[in-house]
């Protein structure tokens, strides 16, 4: 069986430049001249928590989730400290091993996440269930495709959240499973990899019956 998504391709090389960081440390380049990770992390984390009150605030029946909407989120989090906030990146990228989505394919994955999956969801569900498929699918695409250079994770989680919020249930506190269940969190996005979406369903719906 192949896992591969019509947009995907083996080639790819991951790169880090060091002209995307701060002289002399491991932060990336930003608006503030911060150079210390725990200061910046911290900036993130205010930026963040200021978008996804903004957009649930904002978030409505009528609210369209596509590509765009996605990028604004991110836009919201990060115009403060980076250049590239709402930017779909233009590097390479991997964590632990793991590589990344090819930043050429970047634009035809976002727009197979629109036309495959957000422009298929309805503004409301008959019971969970479905929601529950639809939000850890989209979440486990969308992390596939890591289309910023940084924020993917908490973009997606907040991205859930607002899946949830417009169906009319509560938030689902994803960041803090990710905190609590690190391994189990990344173990069910190795399978969305493989498009086994199974783990990443259960733990949006034990999320669901605990919120």
């Amino acid at each position: 069986m192949s896992y591969q998504r019509p947009y995907e391709t083996p080639a790819g090389q991951t790169s880090k430049d060091p002209k995307f960081y701060e002289m002399g440390s491991d932060v990336l380049k930003n608006k503030m001249g911060i150079t210390d990770p725990l200061k910046a992390s911290e900036q993130e984390t205010i930026g963040f928590i200021k978008a996804e009150v903004v957009f649930s605030k904002k978030l409505t029946k009528k609210t369209r989730f596509n590509s765009i909407y996605i990028q604004k989120i991110h836009q919201m989090a990060l115009s403060h400290l980076y250049e590239f906030a709402g930017k779909y990146r233009d590097i390479n990228l991997s964590k632990a091993g793991h590589l990344f989505l090819p930043f050429q394919f970047i634009e035809m994955g976002m727009n197979y996440l629109d036309k495959e999956f957000l422009s298929k969801l309805p503004s409301d569900y008959e019971d969970s269930k479905k929601l529950i498929e639809d939000i850890a699918i989209v979440h486990c695409e969308l992390i596939h495709i890591h289309p910023f250079r940084e924020g993917n994770g908490r973009t997606a989680r907040i991205f859930a959240d607002l899946m949830a919020g417009r169906a009319g249930y509560p938030s689902l506190n994803l960041n803090k499973f990710r905190e609590d269940y690190y391994s189990n969190y990344i173990e069910a996005l190795n399978k969305g990899d493989e498009k086994e979406y199974s783990p990443m369903i259960e733990i949006i719906r034990n999320l669901f019956s605990t919120s």
